[in-house]
């Protein structure tokens, strides 16, 4: 049996920790493969997720992105586990792993980056450096591929979608009407992920604003549910209350259940230009909501306009309201819609299928 660390700059909540939950699942249980999961921070709730499905977990306990005693650390685990292959997901774990390279002992290193956030700019110059001290670099998206080819020349480039559970989003109960903090009557627009600012947060809220004070009679109903948590929160609540939205705006906290929350809403908006691929989509579209999002290239590679969701241009002002509007004042679309989008997450995005893409990677290599 091959072993393959997984190197990864946290484990808290979010969509790169839960893919590397999927993938070193399902290479253990494949058989072939014997998968350790390493977090350079110490590991958060999806390290226990992933120590609960009987991978083992270690934690480099970082201070920060300054530690430098987190190479001495990583190069004992390393020493210690003897991989056949490492897998460095992110870029702050991609650096690590490529200056231990020369040190640990003789293995294949791959690379894996899940955004297209342009700032810090220096992400982006640090992996254009090191992306030659791999054998691959894998991306859920082919514009991911492009970016990184934009500063110079990268070893081979290998495109895996990022997979989901589709049956655990397309079955799950909705969450209880008493745990809804919205009237049984609303419209609910939902957000689920991080709250931080590369995912253009503000811009929703500004967006259902317009939409309220143009024609409050109509919009009367619609509401905002914001499932999740970060260091934006308490911003986006000030800005619900200047922008006179407040009681619209309903932050439910973290879950672990997001399938259930999706369930209970008529919209699910992505108002980012910056993912990478967007994991949240994937999972609206496996749980039958449609999606709102930007129409950038990393997003029309997983939704098609006007059939398995709805995308408007980025740069027009008023353009997320327009298409709230549009998805909002028709039941019967956006069933058609979540329809489609529920077909189309079974057929590409399962986790079975991710999973079986990196056995084949990871065999050829």
């Amino acid at each position: 049996m091959r072993k393959i660390i997984f190197l990864i700059t946290d484990l808290d909540l979010g969509g790169s920790p839960l893919v590397v939950r999927r993938v070193a699942r399902g290479l253990a249980e494949s058989g072939t493969w014997q998968p350790t999961v390493v977090s350079l921070a110490t590991p958060g709730v999806v390290g226990r997720f992933i120590r609960t499905d009987g991978v083992p977990v270690v934690g480099l306990h970082a201070r920060g992105p300054r530690d430098g005693a987190v190479l001495r650390r990583w190069l004992g685990v390393l020493q210690a586990l003897q991989p056949d292959v490492v897998l460095s997901v992110l870029i702050h774990a991609n650096v690590i792993a490529a200056m231990g390279s020369g040190f640990g002992p003789r293995c294949t290193y791959l690379q894996s980056i899940h955004t297209l956030a342009e700032h810090p700019a220096w992400h982006w110059q640090a992996q254009s450096l090191i992306a030659g001290q791999c054998a691959a670099i894998i991306a859920p998206s082919r514009f991911i591929l492009q970016r990184i080819a934009g500063y110079g020349a990268v070893p081979p480039g290998v495109v895996i979608p990022n997979g989901i559970d589709v049956e655990c989003f397309a079955e799950a109960k909705p969450i209880e009407p008493a745990l809804r903090p919205w009237p049984a009557d609303a419209l609910v627009v939902g957000y689920v992920g991080r709250f931080d600012p590369v995912k253009r947060l503000p811009v929703l809220l500004q967006a259902l604003a317009a939409l309220i004070h143009t024609d409050a009679a109509r919009w009367r109903r619609v509401h905002v549910a914001m499932v999740g948590y970060g260091r934006q929160e308490i911003y986006l609540k000030d800005l619900a209350r200047k922008l006179g939205i407040a009681a619209r705006v309903h932050f439910t906290g973290a879950t672990t259940t997001p399938q259930r929350w999706y369930k209970v809403m008529d919209v699910l908006c992505m108002p980012s230009i910056s993912e990478g691929f967007g994991l949240n989509m994937v999972e609206a579209m496996a749980a039958g909501t449609p999606v709102l999002a930007f129409d950038t290239p990393a997003v029309r590679e997983i939704i098609t306009h006007c059939r398995t969701g709805w995308l408007v241009d980025p740069v027009r002002t008023g353009a997320l309201a327009d298409g709230l509007a549009a998805l909002l004042e028709d039941s019967s679309f956006r069933g058609q819609l979540g329809k489609l989008a529920a077909q189309e997450a079974s057929q590409r995005f399962s986790s079975t299928k991710m999973v079986e893409q990196y056995e084949k990677i990871l065999g050829q290599i």
